[in-house]
């Protein structure tokens, strides 16, 4: 509870003076499929970091499109920044965290 009162007050502040674009809503789509350990432990940093970061998730699973799947059954989980950077496999909350402050920095 208190965390979510020190984001609000952080974001208002922010909009006060002037640096609202910090918390525009960032893009993310992640591709995935059932029963993947690396997955499910990389959509849960997503979750983490959707707490500190204003993430618009969209959860692609590749094994409804065959397309997906051959292009990505061997480096699951991706996910893609704004249709930009991307991050396969083992993926960590670091990199992450460094590519969506490079998003909203511009």
């Amino acid at each position: 509870m208190k965390a979510e009162v020190a984001r609000g007050l952080r974001r208002a502040v922010a909009v006060i003076i002037g640096k609202p674009s910090r918390y525009r809503p960032i893009t993310v789509t992640f591709w995935g499929k059932a029963d993947c350990s690396l997955c499910d432990r990389a959509h849960a940093i997503l979750d983490k970091l959707g707490q500190d970061y204003p993430l618009v998730v969209s959860t692609r699973d590749i094994s409804t499109d065959p397309v997906a799947f051959e292009r990505y059954r061997y480096v699951i989980p991706v996910i893609e920044i704004e249709g930009g950077r991307r991050y396969e496999g083992k993926i960590t909350e670091y990199w992450l965290r460094q590519g969506l402050d490079e998003v909203l920095a511009g």
